[in-house]
């Protein structure tokens, strides 16, 4: 799920023989940002759900750069990175550092930590109005264009949902070719220009973030009648876990709940005549289908695709056979024939 971005970050890094001080190596399924004001909890957050030494203390501003942990959800672990609190700026607004806006925009996620003690509504809108200035949303857009590093792959796939693009699968591949760049899949939604795909390349153009809201403190007293107003105040497509870091309260939802959110599935893969399954599944995008998947294991496993089986919530029956255009389900396990 690391956008092409990552890459080029890289590749100047090594031209440059230097490395942002906030630089995260990314780790396990997803990685996510934890962002909120000072004081709010993150830090608490973050070691009550990870093995992260954060350091929380009652004075603001006391994180100073990105802590990583590692969340365990079931059979995956999901990365998640706490970043230091936006600055406050001199018209009262939320101010996101450049190196912050670079590891979300990098990132597979967020998570916005609130205070329900202190205003949590006018909290979320004003970062989410910080993230709208750097060109990043919290909800998807009608037509987007989203470009996914494929390692070795040799070739530029392209995945269209939605309406027909005025674009031509040619004409991406020979605009990729003309960068330099040979292993990619490019996902568009609906109807969208070349222009579009080349803005995506070089991030000209707003990028959606799927997100999780903890408000936190649940624990002091009015906690849950600042939730409830703050619940009324979402967009459909969010909502908001309340948790306190002090009791525990409402952690143990976190991790289902980002899941779910990051539209991603499981799905574990089985060799012919064995009786298990592998024990850790790759983790691949809702709608993946048999075939993306053998491609994401292997170009070659995909170019001697003959058919698969299933087992799981996909399956008619166990073992049922399928072509490479059946759509995988969560925990569906696949066992893929080549010839």
């Amino acid at each position: 799920m690391a956008t092409l971005r990552e890459e080029i970050t890289e590749q100047r890094g090594r031209r440059g023989g230097t490395r942002s001080s906030w630089h995260v190596e990314r780790e396990g399924a997803a990685q996510l940002m934890i962002l909120g004001p000072t004081n709010a909890g993150r830090s608490s957050l973050l070691r009550a759900l990870t093995n992260a030494q954060a350091n929380v203390a009652a004075y603001e501003y006391t994180t100073q750069r990105p802590i990583p942990g590692m969340l365990q959800y079931e059979d995956i672990q999901l990365q998640l990175v706490e970043l230091p609190a936006p600055q406050i700026n001199s018209s009262g607004n939320y101010e996101l550092q450049p190196e912050a806006i670079d590891l979300i925009r990098n990132s597979d996620g967020l998570v916005f930590v609130v205070d329900l003690a202190t205003d949590p509504k006018r909290q979320l809108h004003t970062i989410i109005a910080a993230l709208e200035e750097a060109r990043i949303s919290t909800q998807r857009q009608a037509t987007q264009v989203e470009i996914v590093r494929e390692k070795g792959s040799g070739e530029i796939r392209i995945a269209a949902s939605g309406a027909q693009s005025s674009c031509k699968p040619e004409q991406i591949r020979e605009l990729f070719h003309g960068y330099g760049i040979k292993n990619a899949l490019v996902r568009i939604y609906g109807d969208v220009s070349i222009g579009d795909v080349e803005d995506a390349i070089f991030e000209n153009v707003t990028i959606y973030k799927p997100s999780v809201i903890v408000a936190n403190k649940l624990d002091l007293p009015n906690a849950r009648a600042a939730l409830s107003e703050l619940d009324k105040e979402l967009p459909q497509s969010m909502e908001a876990v309340g948790t306190s870091c002090l009791t525990g309260q409402g952690l143990n939802s976190i991790g289902e709940k980002i899941f779910r959110v990051l539209g991603i599935i499981r799905v574990y893969t089985k060799e012919p005549n064995e009786p298990k399954p592998s024990e850790y599944p790759f983790v691949v995008r809702v709608g993946t289908t048999v075939g993306e998947l053998a491609r994401t294991i292997h170009t070659e496993l995909a170019n001697k695709y003959r058919y698969s089986r299933i087992w799981g919530p996909t399956s008619k029956f166990a073992g049922e056979r399928v072509g490479p255009e059946h759509v995988l389900g969560d925990e569906d396990v696949v066992e893929i024939h080549t010839g």
